[in-house]
């Protein structure tokens, strides 16, 4: 059992770990590698483009932390841990890696205690001047990042709100509306589960504008699913149920 000194110091040392995580995310380490076919430090630098000595002490960080393995010969190959990290992965974790660990989120911790001391609350403000979704609008990167892990958190999220809801009567519910719902992965969920479900997808102007990542077009039901833009903290479309998800 740790002591009371070696929690905390574990504590302290967390961000250690999870921007460990994070760098083979932003450094596409875990989609050159596989959970069979181990592969050197040197084999992934050539990959990548990486220096090589660097990336094996990465490597050995990221075995430290349970992401890969390492054998006799210096070969990694992913942990079931680290497969989640493959963005390709049906349940991948890269997403909300790069988003939460990226220059953006990353920027406003520090803001915390002065949070603290005088209740004003948003960290975004302070760091950028703005709100989290206007100040998207002028980052491209942080836009990219937000809309990638929304949807990247929503595969897993899908999978709980369905389970739980599965034991619930919703034959009176004929048109469910996700607020925020960015791209509609929740929404197509339910349709997908619920056939007599029709959905309405609400989100700003510029997240639904984007035809090609729509979920229902992708999935060949844009004749259950609607788009509409909007502010949700003005009006969102009258249904027979909400969710709130930002995915």
């Amino acid at each position: 059992m740790p002591t009371d000194a070696e929690q905390v110091i574990d504590l302290i040392f967390g961000r250690w770990r999870s921007q460990i995580l994070a760098a083979g995310t932003e450094l596409g380490i875990f989609d050159h590698l596989d959970t069979n076919a181990p592969k050197s430090a040197q084999e992934l630098a050539a990959a990548t483009e990486l220096d090589s000595t660097m990336l094996y002490r990465l490597l050995r960080a990221q075995t430290a932390i349970g992401l890969l393995s390492e054998d006799a010969e210096g070969g990694f190959v992913l942990t079931g841990m680290g497969d989640l990290l493959r963005t390709s992965h049906p349940s991948s974790l890269a997403a909300m890696a790069r988003l939460e660990e990226g220059p953006q989120h990353y920027a406003l911790w520090k803001h915390l205690p002065a949070m603290v001391k005088d209740g004003m609350q948003n960290a975004f403000v302070r760091e950028f001047g703005r709100m989290a979704f206007d100040h998207a609008k002028l980052d491209r990167d942080y836009a990219l990042r937000f809309d990638q892990a929304m949807t990247s958190y929503s595969a897993a999220q899908s999978v709980q709100v369905l389970e739980a809801l599965r034991a619930t009567d919703l034959s009176h519910v004929r048109v469910f509306c996700d607020v925020a719902g960015g791209h509609g992965y929740m929404t197509c969920s339910m349709l997908d589960a619920y056939p007599h479900l029709c959905g309405i997808v609400l989100d700003l102007p510029d997240v639904v504008a984007d035809g090609d990542a729509l979920w229902a077009r992708k999935l060949g039901i844009e004749a259950r699913c609607s788009y509409v833009g909007g502010d949700m903290f003005k009006e969102v479309p009258q249904a027979d149920a909400y969710g709130l998800t930002g995915c």
